[in-house]
């Protein structure tokens, strides 16, 4: 295709006439005004050598030039500024610009005389691989400098410095590199010394200086006076995280792990509520990150010591009431019942899983978060009563846990109540049974020897005679000797194993109900006793509360759910298939085992 040299200049007349911009976005403004965006779609028409230099001139200046950090190394990227979904793009990908474009681009060279034309047209001929590519790129990065100097605006400034040393180099020319550097380490200064607040601009500077092997000598003091100047905990961590990557001793190290820990203890000094909680949260985490038991344990203090109260929480609750005829029907399979053996039996089963069915859990989970905006968005903390971070879901897997959790801790709500009035409704109707008589029930069971049938004995004479805190305290270990035994009972190679790979330690609650669950434990029940006992995603953790001394007083609703637990299980114990002795899955009649 023949271009005309009268045509050329004309075009690398606008070019040096959108040079004189002040800034970038403006020079581009400027070439759009001459070439408008409708004219740059489709491909060159290579019979119309006007529109395809138009076209060709108007792609040249279209793309977007970014540098990015891949894998540690720092590289530049040319890319159209419209992608669509079937692949294509607007300006095509520089690979995909016929031999016409380039061929325009590679004469405007020779013609255009401003920084800004010559910058961009060598560096797309370097990336193409046109001609002389070291000499394209030299040319490129020289132009890319010295507008830096021309540009007005600091992101302009930056982003030319940064893209000419990328291109010095790709090529390998040390010495341009270093006089680069030292253009970038002088506009971080301007930055960091100006009275603009521009710390993007510094840190854009500053991140790929200190990647170098062999930066400006200069380049820590720069970074120290950058982390003096700025208040912003963020932008600070931030330029430790610069200096720690120059670190070289683990004295080194371990000296900047302090002060990126300190940095935002600092902060919370100066804040109050959640952005204080916030804050200590991130020095916990900066702590943990360091290895250093001193940093996490002063870390972890400060964030323990703050409470709800100094959160600015805001507490809601609600009430509800149902009809004393509802109420004695809700009572009636207890009451009803033919003796307190019996009851005690209502009690656990007649009305299912505290938390409810897993089914009417993910139903009423999948419908709130439908209907909730502000959770699908916002990003959600859960801390233990230690007042320590104890779960952030990450995954949607997680995230899905969370909703099932918080909706079974809702039902709670309700149900622990109502299974309270329960249980001191099977003394009401049937009277209190004797320590023996309950002992002789309890033996029965294929998971309770006598001594821990006694004990379990006990626990439901202490809530019936008006001790329900002590009733908690002590039934809540039941709850794990008698998952414990189920595990055993099933394979009792896998409690042992596990005892076998971590001697002194125990296996955990979760771990074993997990391994029911995989034997084919009652879904519903699973979750009723993880969320009651211990969930981490939320739930109300009951066990563990009591276990680590969070529970102050408790009432009669956490000891019947916990009762609840300790029936169900009491009842479970391995089919018998074939006179198999073991078998794979634990089973309940929903009625006391045979003697």
């Amino acid at each position: 295709m023949d271009f005309g040299d009268d045509q050329l200049a004309l075009l690398a007349s606008w070019i040096d006439e959108a040079a004189q911009a002040e800034t970038g976005f403006a020079a581009h403004q400027s070439l759009n005004q001459r070439i408008p965006i409708a004219e740059q779609r489709g491909a060159l028409d290579e019979e119309n050598s006007e529109a395809a230099a138009r076209k060709a001139t108007a792609w040249a200046f279209a793309y977007h030039v970014q540098v990015v950090e891949t894998g540690s190394k720092w590289r530049t990227q040319i890319i159209p500024y419209l992608e669509f979904p079937d692949g294509s793009s607007m300006p095509p990908r520089i690979t995909d610009v016929s031999d016409s474009g380039v061929t325009v681009w590679s004469r405007l060279t020779e013609r255009v005389s401003s920084n800004f034309g010559k910058a961009r047209l060598h560096h797309l001929l370097f990336e193409r691989k046109h001609g002389n590519v070291r000499d394209h790129a030299i040319q490129a990065a020289q132009s890319y400098s010295r507008a830096s100097k021309e540009w007005t605006e600091w992101h302009d400034k930056e982003e030319a410095l940064n893209t000419a040393l990328r291109l010095a180099r790709a090529v390998g020319q040390k010495e341009l590199a270093s006089q680069i550097m030292t253009e970038m380490l002088d506009l971080a200064n301007q930055a960091i010394s100006s009275e603009e607040e521009v710390p993007g601009v510094a840190l854009r500077l500053l991140r790929p200086l200190t990647a170098e092997s062999s930066p400006p000598r200069v380049l820590d003091s720069t970074v120290d006076a950058a982390i003096q100047a700025y208040d912003s905990p963020f932008i600070r961590d931030e330029l430790i995280v610069l200096k720690m990557r120059r670190a070289t001793t683990p004295k080194e190290r371990e000296t900047l792990h302090a002060q990126r820990v300190q940095i935002w203890l600092d902060a919370a000094d100066g804040e109050t509520g959640l952005r204080r909680a916030g804050h200590l949260k991130t020095a916990l985490q900066r702590a943990q990150e360091s290895g250093q038991a001193a940093l996490i344990e002063r870390s972890a203090a400060a964030l323990q010591k703050i409470r709800e109260e100094d959160l600015g929480l805001v507490s809601f609750t609600a009430s509800g009431a149902i009809s004393r005829g509802q109420f004695e029907e809700m009572m009636a399979p207890v009451v009803n019942a033919a003796d307190w053996r019996e009851a005690l039996m209502q009690f656990a089963f007649a009305y299912g899983p505290a938390v409810g069915t897993i089914e009417g859990t993910r139903k009423a989970a999948e419908e709130h978060a439908r209907i909730s905006i502000v959770e699908n968005l916002a990003t959600t903390e859960l801390f233990g009563s230690d007042g320590l971070p104890r779960f952030s879901p990450q995954t949607e897997t997680e995230k899905v846990e969370m909703r099932l959790a918080r909706q079974e801790a809702f039902a709670l709500q309700s149900t622990a109540p109502l299974l309270a009035h329960l249980l001191h409704k099977v003394a009401e109707a049937h009277g209190v049974p004797s320590e023996a008589d309950l002992t002789e029930f309890f033996s029965q069971g294929p998971l309770t020897s006598h001594e821990l049938a006694s004990s379990i004995s006990r626990c439901f004479i202490r809530f019936w005679t008006g001790d329900p805190e002590g009733a908690t305290f002590t039934i809540a270990p039941r709850i794990e000797t008698l998952a414990r035994n189920l595990v055993l009972s099933l394979d009792a190679g896998v409690y042992r194993l596990q005892r076998q790979e971590k001697p002194g330690q125990y296996p955990g609650l979760a771990s074993l109900l997990s391994t029911l669950r995989e034997r084919g434990l009652d879904e519903s029940w699973y979750r009723n006793i993880l969320t009651i006992c211990g969930n981490p995603a939320g739930g109300w953790n009951l066990r563990n509360e009591l276990a680590h001394g969070f529970v102050p007083n408790s009432g009669p609703p956490g000891a019947a759910i916990l009762f609840q637990c300790v029936m169900y299980l009491w009842t479970l114990g391995p089919k018998q298939e074939d006179g198999d002795a073991e078998s794979a899955a634990p089973e309940s009649s929903g009625q006391p085992p045979a003697s």
